[in-house]
């Protein structure tokens, strides 16, 4: 079964939100609507920050907002920036040799799973 993180479903969660506004967002609004800690929403905002996909202003008056087109923002790199690998592929123990038989298919549903993920957007999520 292939599952979101919690860091990864806040991300989304706060690019889907910026993606429905067309000024600043605090991160304390993100949090305060989706009931989830400003501290964590706040670290994630950075990660995201770091890689280009949300800008920000500092001040009274500050916030972010995204830093490309939603239909820019692909949710398979989303998914990598914040967790790294996204589904695996392979058994669950290392150096484990494969008894079940479902290593090649293991593969290719991870290729199937991470080529419809590279379809979708930011702006897929919202309309």
């Amino acid at each position: 079964m292939f599952r979101l993180t919690t860091k990864s479903d806040y991300g989304l969660i706060l690019l889907s939100n910026l993606s429905r506004s067309k000024k600043l967002v605090s991160i304390s609004s993100v949090a305060k609507k989706n009931k989830i800690s400003p501290k964590f929403l706040s670290q994630i905002a950075q990660e995201l920050k770091k890689a280009g996909y949300i800008s920000s202003k500092e001040g009274a008056r500050g916030g972010y907002r995204l830093a490309k087109p939603a239909q820019d923002i692909k949710i398979l790199d989303v998914l990598k920036t914040l967790d790294g690998e996204i589904v695996r592929g392979e058994c669950f123990e290392d150096d484990h040799e494969c008894h079940c038989g479902g290593k090649k298919m293991f593969a290719q549903m991870k290729k199937e799973i991470e080529a419809t993920m590279a379809k979708k957007t930011v702006a897929d999520l919202v309309s």
